[in-house]
């Protein structure tokens, strides 16, 4: 059973961070909230994705019973989440059309739908089958040399010039100087922030180069967040990490690198 009321606002941004990798994926609901990991279907990007239950105005989740038999006091108690299968797109597309206002959702996880009302107007969405899905990925353990926390509008207006640029976007620093470069056949932007003009900056000598439409697509799933963690390593995934919803929510995206031939 999941039934729990929320703002629309904030459903809606978090949706958009997800869509920003991927369309679809398996939405796990337990009794502290959202719980998500899918990679994109180039395995390329991955996004983490939690989402607290105290971030809901409602919220009120309860496992579904085990069968009947001797073992079914344990089988209840291990059975502490529910998986469902969401096309994400539909689901922001729904969002769009209400108003701000508050979102009741309730599951009926037999019939496999997903019940939504704003307002006067109600939806019911057909859920995917999660068996047919990709599996969720494991999220690696990664040790990164230098975290860069950076004012994301000063991220995302950059990601906006590269994109009349190039391709392709290099991110990384020079000693105690973080920087972001594009570059075309005629032309070429390069952003330059040093340590003082940044949150936080670990100092170092690294770059590594991603492909620009992945990180431009991310770049509009942290719209609503103040600032952003990038955390970088020499030829090395990147990872962004940002929270939302006054911090009950978390996102880290996992980019990987382009490794240019010699």
């Amino acid at each position: 059973m999941f039934e729990a009321k929320i703002d629309a606002n904030v459903l809606r941004e978090c949706i958009e961070a997800i869509t920003a990798v991927v369309d679809e994926g398996k939405l796990r609901i337990t009794e502290d909230g959202f719980k998500l990991r899918a990679v994109d279907p180039a395995n390329v990007a991955m996004i983490s994705f939690d989402l607290q239950s105290d971030a809901f105005d409602e919220f009120r989740f309860a496992a579904k019973e085990a069968e009947a038999g001797g073992e079914a006091e344990a089988a209840a108690e291990s059975q502490v989440e529910t998986e469902i299968g969401m096309d994400f797109v539909k689901l922001l597309r729904i969002l769009g059309i209400g108003r701000r206002e508050e979102v009741e959702l309730e599951l009926d996880e037999h019939a496999q739908k997903l019940f939504t009302r704003m307002g006067s107007l109600s939806y019911t969405i057909s859920l995917l089958d999660p068996s047919s899905l990709r599996k969720e990925p494991k999220v690696p353990e990664l040790e990164f040399p230098v975290r860069v926390i950076i004012e994301t509008e000063e991220f995302r207006r950059t990601i906006r010039a590269a994109e009349k640029i190039g391709d392709h976007i290099a991110l990384g620093v020079d000693e105690e100087l973080f920087f972001m470069e594009a570059e075309g056949e005629m032309d070429k932007l390069r952003l330059e922030l040093r340590k003082e003009q940044l949150i936080y900056l670990t100092p170092g000598t690294l770059y590594s180069l991603y492909t620009l439409d992945y990180i431009a697509a991310m770049s509009k799933g942290m719209s609503h967040a103040e600032n952003i963690t990038l955390n970088l390593g020499k030829d090395y995934p990147l990872q962004i990490e940002f929270e939302m919803a006054e911090g009950k929510g978390k996102v880290g995206y996992l980019l990987a690198p382009r490794i240019e031939s010699e």
